[in-house]
Order: structure tokens, then C-alpha cells, then sequence
């Protein structure tokens, strides 16, 4: 029996959810549209929406960047990136064509134990979307919190 969006939709938020809390260092985790939209982050206060938003919305750019320069020279699809700050990391990992998963973590924290629970995140969200199920986690992110 097909699950419902609704379910689906409930097993994406646990996937991410609890993802972020079992890696060490991870601080926030997002998944939205290629566009920019947030699906679904690891907590749903008005202080984590907003910064999910603020996430969303940078990375969305960066995401784009990295296709265009990709396009550009010829180099191909683009997997995961990785981008190193003083104080953080900032991972993005393809989920399929339209939605992406974005971890932020702190500096001192393993960048390939958080790419390896980002790609652990990836491929279960990935088999839990569609259509549907996309929409529903955008309306529910939505709600007031």
C-alpha cells in the first residue's frame, strides 16, 4: 500500500531530524527546491525557520553558481560541495533534480562524517519524494510554528 503524502512527508522531517542530531557538529540542516524554497529543516521554531530561510536562500545562489561555472568549463553535473569558513562548513548534496539537502556544521567537526550523513540523507529523503510529497513539506515548513 502507497503511503500518503502526509507520511511521507512526517518520515523526510524524522530523517532529517534525527540525522542532525546523531552527527556530531552538525548545527543546522535544510532541505529545499532548487529554486530556493524550504521543504523541511531540523527544528521548526521561528528563530530556526528564519535561519533555514536565510540558508535556503544563500545556498539556492551558490548552488546555482556552481552549475553555472560547471556549464561554463564544461565540467559536468555537480555533485556535493563543500565550502570551508573559518568558523563553519557548509555542505550541499543533490537529493535529485529539483531539491537539495545543505548541512551546516562547525569548523572543527569532520567534513566527511558530515558529507557521509548528508549523502545517508540524501539517498533516504530521495526515496521518500515525489511530487506530492514536495508540496505537502513546503505548506507544512509554512505554518506558523
Amino acid at each position: 500500500m502507497k503511503q500518503s503524502a502526509d507520511d511521507r512527508s512526517l518520515e523526510v522531517r524524522t530523517v532529517v531530524q534525527e540525522h542532525t542530531a546523531a552527527t556530531p557538529g552538525i548545527e543546522r540542516t535544510v532541505l529545499l527546491s532548487t529554486g530556493g524554497l524550504v521543504l523541511c529543516a531540523d527544528a521548526a521554531t521561528d528563530r530556526a525557520k528564519a535561519d533555514a530561510e536565510r540558508l535556503a536562500a544563500l545556498s539556492s545562489s551558490l548552488m546555482s553558481l556552481t552549475k553555472a561555472a560547471a556549464h561554463a568549463y564544461g565540467g559536468g553535473w555537480v555533485g556535493a560541495t563543500v565550502i570551508t569558513m573559518r568558523r563553519h562548513h557548509l555542505c550541499m548534496a543533490p537529493v535529485d533534480d529539483r531539491t537539495a539537502l545543505v548541512v551546516l556544521a562547525g569548523s572543527d567537526t569532520d567534513t566527511g562524517q558530515v558529507m557521509y550523513a548528508a549523502a545517508v540523507m540524501a539517498q533516504e529523503i530521495s526515496a521518500l519524494l515525489d511530487h506530492e510529497t514536495r508540496e505537502h513539506l513546503g505548506r507544512f515548513f509554512l505554518q506558523p510554528g
